[in-house]
């Protein structure tokens, strides 16, 4: 029997123009179109700023990749389906899933349930990523993007945030953001604290605005790059072999 283990998360984000999102997409998708050895999940989303900026813009397109192991995700990436792909993104993360929760109980990402099993938690003075996967019911839209605002300005100016995105392939209910934190008590506090984030989750939570709500905190395991802002995301960390 074959031992669980925690998803690898690969992170990919090409920057290109509108015009071009819809070739890149379509190269994408027949790359993974074929078997590739050790892929447990695939997601091609659209990009964008929402996750820092108060009024979003477009910023290209973000594969995100679930894997067996991180070797296995090297070895595909060095192989036929890297090819495939065109390559790898101008921003690229490997991660490793650290902690996996659903708002409810049967949530899913489309059908995935990410896996953390064998993965120590993260200490509070590690850096991490953030993924917080939402799909909104209907008639919660307006708030939900209203909300947004607050915590996107918020994150623009929080001392810990090292670069996000918002992400989605499912518009315009389907919301991810993608983050990265200096460390697990930065993203804590800008989740937490009054003002900011804090408000939008108790308003999410006491009213029960989602369909269906998976959060990951993801261990860095090495970073090409910056995402959103003008500096590294993790220049302490090595960088990606793709």
């Amino acid at each position: 029997m074959t031992t669980p283990s925690a998803d690898v998360l690969t992170i990919d984000v090409y920057t290109h123009t509108v015009r071009q999102t819809p070739s890149r997409r379509r190269q994408l998708r027949a790359a993974l179109a074929r078997p590739v050895p050790g892929l447990r999940q695939a997601t091609v989303n659209y990009a964008n700023s929402g996750t820092y900026e108060i009024v979003p813009k477009p910023l290209g397109t973000c594969l995100l990749l679930a894997w067996d192991s991180l070797e296995a995700a090297e070895a595909a990436w060095a192989g036929p389906f890297g090819a495939a792909a065109g390559g790898p993104g101008d921003y690229r993360l490997d991660g490793e899933v650290a902690r996996a929760r659903t708002e409810h109980p049967d949530d899913t990402w489309f059908g995935w349930r990410p896996s953390d099993a064998g993965s120590a938690p993260i200490a509070r003075d590690e850096p991490l990523v953030v993924v917080v996967h939402g799909l909104v019911k209907r008639g919660n839209l307006a708030g939900f993007l209203r909300d947004n605002v607050h915590a996107a300005s918020r994150a623009a100016h929080h001392p810990g945030h090292r670069g996000s995105i918002d992400i989605h392939s499912r518009p315009p209910f389907e919301n991810t953001s993608v983050s990265i934190w200096s460390t697990l008590s930065e993203a804590q506090d800008f989740a937490y604290a009054p003002g900011g984030h804090a408000p939008a989750m108790k308003r999410a939570r006491a009213e029960d605005t989602h369909e269906a709500g998976v959060y990951l905190q993801v261990r860095p395991l090495a970073s090409t790059g910056s995402l959103g802002i003008d500096r590294p995301a993790l220049p302490e960390h090595p960088g990606t072999t793709r």
